[in-house]
């Protein structure tokens, strides 16, 4: 957990999940999804992952001796990409379905691919273990890091498994943490329009099934563009020497928008993963800049 003092006498915790095994939060979530998998009556898993689950689940079920099919999409990372074929990792890039968008062609393929028969579909978008992998680990592990000293929390959010879980651990220590939702715009969890985005391991068309289960323990979101997150990128590398992923960026981006209007806060902010797996993304010319511009407009509502 890293400190870092903003505007407005406002503290900010940062749960760095690069540094945790297998280089990502997803490592929680793929150990609780297999571990109480019963191996003789699965043939193979499949998931629909934007790479960092596939990575995890991959490792664990490899040693269990259960085959693994990782579904990914054109708009994965150079990186991540290198990554699963790096360790031989069986994968899938799965095209756009009709008027689906990309998560929403990789969930139907998977979703055909359990009805065949062949694979079991881990189901991370409504698995109430991937909540449960943060209910048990994380919230814990923050609130006992940040000693209870705790008045706000900001997640990406895709799944949903990471925010649910944290919230309802923060929420039973406490009712009056906020708890706040970050998704990429485009993305409708929490509503709005239909967009692209690059943000690949956060963002969803509509909530998911443990968001609808779990959303009373969320109390606003943000929801912040491609540009803007890919800018925070940038700027927490040059400014705090920070290499977070864009989920992080994007993340980040609303606390800073939040520290601007309120006073003496102690804040959390999950941050998933590190940069090198969205150096490719980063050095594309459409996201040039290296830092934010506090006159950008970002969204804010209460649900």
């Amino acid at each position: 957990m890293m400190a870092v003092e903003l505007a407005n006498d406002n503290k900010l915790f940062i749960k760095q999940e690069k540094y945790n095994f297998l280089n990502s939060i997803k490592a929680r979530t793929a150990y609780y999804i297999v571990k109480d998998l019963n191996t003789e009556e699965v043939n193979g898993v499949v998931e629909s992952t934007s790479g960092n689950l596939g990575f995890a689940l991959s490792y664990f079920l490899d040693d269990m001796g259960v085959d693994f099919l990782c579904l990914v999409d054109e708009s994965i990372s150079k990186e991540k990409l290198e990554k699963l074929k790096k360790h031989h990792i069986d994968y899938r890039v799965v095209k756009r379905i009709e008027n689906l968008d990309y998560r929403s062609s990789r969930i139907k393929v998977a979703k055909e691919l359990q009805d065949s028969g062949k694979y079991f579909w881990s189901n991370q978008y409504d698995n109430r273990n991937c909540m449960l992998a943060h209910y048990e680990t994380t919230g814990p592990e923050i609130w006992e890091q940040c000693k209870g000293d705790i008045d706000i929390c900001f997640c990406p959010v895709g799944t949903g498994g990471t925010i649910t879980g944290i919230a309802k651990f923060l929420k039973e220590k406490n009712t009056n943490i906020e708890i706040i939702g970050i998704e990429p715009m485009g993305s409708t969890i929490f509503g709005g329009t239909d967009g692209e985005y690059i943000n690949a391991g956060t963002g969803l068309r509509g909530p998911s099934g443990l968001i609808e289960k779990y959303i009373d323990y969320i109390d606003g979101y943000y929801q912040i563009n491609d540009l803007e997150s890919v800018r925070c990128c940038k700027g927490l590398k040059k400014e705090y020497g920070l290499e977070l992923g864009i989920s992080s960026a994007m993340t980040y981006a609303a606390v800073l928008d939040y520290s601007h209007k309120e006073k003496n806060k102690s804040i959390v902010m999950i941050a998933p993963d590190g940069m090198d797996s969205y150096i490719s993304v980063l050095e594309d010319k459409k996201y040039a800049g290296d830092g934010l511009k506090d006159n950008e407009k970002l969204i804010f509502e209460q649900l």
